[in-house]
């Protein structure tokens, strides 16, 4: 496990502060946006687990039923999917973001991607990030370059996820940059533009890595941490929120902050996209084998 230190705010700026953004209207208009609330899904395998003695492999997958079930919930309860590329941004930047806001994204390239959640996501008119390995592509339940690559001009973005799919805590230093540097060059090469996003596998990363990760042009690395509540530093170590096969529609509905499933359908008022901060626990740590 490995802390990260936070500066230490001194007792009198804690007492000096809310007289002084009440002083100050624009500082206090500034303290309310230093946060943006979005959740960003994190999935593996759209599929039935074809083995059920293998609960590494029912937690890692969603049935296409459910994924149905999920992307149904999101379009009659008005939220909004939207690319991960515009959550950064606001999140950078505070903008405001649409009433219930929230992304999907994909680990790993599986072809059940392709296969079974772009059709289903086109239907509702979502979008959604996929994180591939170039080195697994057509292997078994992979996808295929071609695949990859017609995803990409549907509108789907592909990110990165290393070559080789490795933890990058546990291999020298100098192996876990080239993953994470000739994976963004090998998928920029095959779909012609640049690929700016990249997720750490299994969640492994460092505070170096993700300094690196900004370094190498990536302008977001999702990790495996869980909150929906995002500020600008923590852009390379973004927090997503996990949906596996222990996951019913009632815990979805909770994932993403909407009504409960079978309640009535009202449209959403406008929200400020910075509420109050959560606190969330000041270390980061390499995921268990199950988080994939």
């Amino acid at each position: 496990m490995v802390r990260i230190p936070r500066p230490k705010r001194p007792l009198l700026g804690l007492l000096v502060l809310p007289l002084l953004l009440g002083l100050f209207p624009q500082a206090a208009a500034a303290a309310s946006t230093s946060y943006t609330n979005v959740p960003v899904l994190m999935y593996h395998y759209i599929r039935v687990n074809p083995d059920p003695r293998d609960r590494t492999g029912f937690a890692l997958s969603v049935t296409p039923a459910e994924f149905h079930a999920q992307m149904d919930y999101l379009a009659r309860n008005h939220f909004n999917v939207i690319p991960l590329s515009q959550a950064v941004a606001a999140i950078r930047t505070h903008r405001a973001l649409p009433p219930r806001p929230v992304v999907l994204t994909f680990d790993d390239g599986y072809a059940d991607f392709y296969t079974t959640a772009v059709p289903e996501m086109r239907r509702y008119g979502f979008t959604a990030t996929d994180y591939v390995v170039p080195n697994l592509i057509g292997r078994g339940s992979f996808m295929t370059w071609p695949q990859v690559i017609a995803a990409d001009r549907l509108g789907f973005t592909i990110g990165a996820h290393t070559m080789n799919h490795v933890s990058l805590t546990a291999v020298p230093t100098w192996r876990a940059l080239a993953e994470m540097s000739q994976s963004k060059q090998a998928l920029q090469q095959m779909v012609g533009h640049p690929v700016i996003e990249f997720a750490y596998p299994y969640g492994s990363f460092s505070w170096y890595l993700a300094d690196r990760a900004r370094a190498m042009g990536f302008e977001s690395a999702a990790s495996t941490m869980p909150g929906a509540v995002h500020e600008p530093g923590e852009l390379w170590w973004l927090h997503r929120q996990r949906v596996s096969g222990w996951t019913s529609l009632a815990a979805f509905a909770g994932l993403v902050g909407g009504p409960w499933p079978g309640a009535p359908v009202v449209t959403p008022a406008p929200v400020p996209s910075a509420p109050s901060r959560p606190r969330f626990k000041d270390y980061i740590r390499p995921a268990p084998a199950l988080r994939k």
